[in-house]
C-alpha cells in the first residue's frame, strides 16, 4: 500500500505544480483516505504511520488552499524544503552545552566502553598518536554504528562519549527528519550537517536510522530513497572538509542492522559496527539497586534475586519492571488511607510476591527471535540459514 500512496504523493506534486485545483482536491481526498486506512491497521509500524500522517496534514492544507483560491499560484509556496515551504522550520539540531556525562556513567557493556576508547577516545591522545598513525593512518573510527536490542541505551552511550569528548551533540530523531512534503526531510539532513560545520568538536546522533537509509531495493525504501542519498553525500562531503584539530563524528544506532542500504555500511562510511548487548547478571543488579534503594522493601527481595529473575531483559524494561513493581505497595497504602476503618498508612512495602506477579506478567519485548536475527547478522548469514543450522545441530 506504501507504493501506492508513495504514487498518489508524486501525482499530488505534480498537481501542486500545475495549480490544477481540481486534481489537488481529487487526489488529495485519495490520501486522506489511504491515509486513516492504514494507519488504522495494528501491523503498521509507527514510522509509516507518522509519515501517512504527515503527508495527509499536508494534503489537508493544500486542499483548504485550493478550494479557497483555486487560481492562487502554488509555486509561491517555495520548492519543498526550500527557506519559503511553509512546512518546513528551521530547527537548531546541537544542544546548547555539552551532556555532564562520560563513561562512568554507563552501566555495564564493558565491550562497547572498550570498543569506543579502542577506536574513537585513545586516538585522540597524544601518548596514542603515534600508534595510531603507524596502523590505521588517518583512519579514526569517526563513523560508527551501534545496533542491538531496543532499550539497551545506545543513546545513553552516546550522550556519554560527548560528554568524554567535550562535544556538542545532536541527537537526531528519524522521525524528526521525516516530513510532510517531498523535499522537506532532505533539507532537516543537510541543516543538521550545516550547523555541525560550524562547530569544532562535535558529534551527530542518528537515531533509528533504519527509519530513513533501509535497502534501496525494499519495499520501506521506496518513500526514503532520495534522503538516503542527501544522507549519503552529507556524510561524506562532511568528513572530506574536515579541518586539523576538528573533531567531527557520526553515530548512527538501529535495532534493525540487517535493513540498512548496503552503501551506508561499506568501507569509508559506518564500517566500525559496534553491538550494544543486553546487560549482564552484574549490570542488571547495578539497574536494580539504582531503584530498589529508594523503595522500601522487605528483606526477602533481594537485588541478585531480582537480577536473576530478569535474565533477558533491557535496561529500560528493567526501570519499567521496577516501576510497576513499586505500584504494587502504593496502590495498598492508598487505599488503607481511604479506608475509614484505618486511621494512619500501614507502612507497606515491596513483598517477594509483588515482584513475581509483576514479572510474570510483564511482556518483555525482547524476545528470542530477536537475539536469534542479532546472532546472524554477526555471523553474516541469514535468520532463515541460522534457524537451519541449530536445528541441525539439535537433530
Amino acid at each position: 500500500m506504501i507504493s501506492i500512496f508513495n504514487s498518489k504523493v508524486s501525482a499530488f506534486n505534480n498537481a501542486l505544480k500545475n495549480e490544477d485545483s481540481d486534481l489537488i482536491c481529487e487526489i488529495g481526498i485519495d490520501m486522506l483516505r489511504i491515509a486513516l486506512d492504514e494507519c488504522a491497521k495494528p501491523n503498521v509500524s509507527t514510522t509509516i504511520k507518522d509519515t501517512y500522517k504527515k503527508q495527509a496534514i499536508t494534503a489537508c492544507a493544500h486542499i483548504a488552499n485550493a478550494v479557497k483560491r483555486p487560481r492562487q499560484s502554488f509555486q509561491s509556496y517555495g520548492e519543498a524544503g526550500s527557506e519559503n515551504d511553509p512546512y518546513y522550520v528551521k530547527k537548531e539540531w546541537f544542544s546548547s552545552e555539552v551532556p555532564n556525562l562520560n563513561f562512568t556513567n554507563i552501566i555495564g557493556v564493558q565491550e562497547v566502553k572498550d570498543a569506543f576508547m579502542v577506536d574513537v577516545v585513545a586516538p585522540l591522545r597524544p601518548e596514542f598518536r603515534e600508534i595510531y598513525k603507524k596502523f590505521r593512518g588517518d583512519q579514526m573510527g569517526s563513523q560508527i554504528l551501534l545496533y542491538g536490542p531496543p532499550g539497551t541505551g545506545k543513546t545513553h552511550i552516546v550522550k556519554c562519549l560527548a560528554g568524554a569528548l567535550n562535544c556538542k551533540i545532536a541527537v537526531v530523531q528519524t522521525s524528526e527528519v521525516l516530513a510532510s512534503v517531498v523535499g522537506v526531510a532532505e533539507k532537516n539532513i543537510r541543516d543538521v550537517f550545516e550547523q555541525a560545520a560550524e562547530l569544532d568538536r562535535c558529534i551527530i546522533f542518528l537515531d533509528e536510522i533504519d527509519s530513513i537509509c533501509s535497502d534501496r531495493n525494499s519495499d520501506d525504501s521506496r518513500h526514503t530513497k532520495s534522503i538516503l542519498t542527501t544522507m549519503l553525500t552529507c556524510m561524506d562531503g562532511f568528513l572530506k572538509t574536515k579541518k586539523d584539530g576538528q573533531l567531527r563524528i557520526i553515530v548512527a544506532a538501529t535495532n534493525l542492522p540487517w535493513k540498512l542500504d548496503s552503501a551506508l555500511k561499506r568501507g569509508g562510511r559506518f564500517e566500525t559496527q559496534i553491538y550494544v548487548p543486553l546487560p549482564d547478571e552484574k549490570a542488571r543488579e547495578k539497574f536494580i539497586e539504582l531503584e530498589l534503594s529508594k523503595l522500601p522493601h522487605s528483606v526477602e527481595v533481594t537485588t541478585k534475586e531480582l537480577a536473576k529473575m530478569l535474565e533477558g531483559y533491557s535496561g529500560a524494561d528493567i526501570k519499567a519492571v521496577m516501576k510497576q513493581i513499586a505500584n504494587e505497595p502504593l496502590r495498598r497504602e492508598v487505599k488503607n488511607i481511604l479506608n475509614p476503618e484505618i486511621k494512619r498508612p500501614l507502612g507497606e512495602v515491596i513483598t517477594k510476591r509483588d515482584c513475581e506477579n509483576v514479572i510474570k506478567n510483564y511482556i518483555n519485548g525482547i524476545t528470542p527471535e530477536m537475539l536469534l536475527r542479532f546472532e546472524a547478522y554477526d555471523r553474516g548469514i541469514s535468520y532463515e540459514e541460522l534457524v537451519k543450522v541449530l536445528k541441525s545441530k539439535n537433530e
